[in-house]
């Protein structure tokens, strides 16, 4: 447990961080759902 309260500092400074990263995470989405496509088609390639 004294790990725990260890690591909540790092925690709390990790959550503005993650708040910054959110509007890519959004902007990334439409390009993963693009790409989603291409996956499928390069899937088969991967397991022959």
């Amino acid at each position: 447990m004294p790990l725990a309260f260890c690591l909540l500092p790092f925690a709390s400074c990790l959550l503005p961080l993650a708040f910054c990263l959110l509007p890519f995470a959004f902007c990334l989405l439409p390009l993963a759902s693009c790409l989603l496509p291409f996956a499928f088609c390069l899937l088969p390639l991967a397991f022959p």
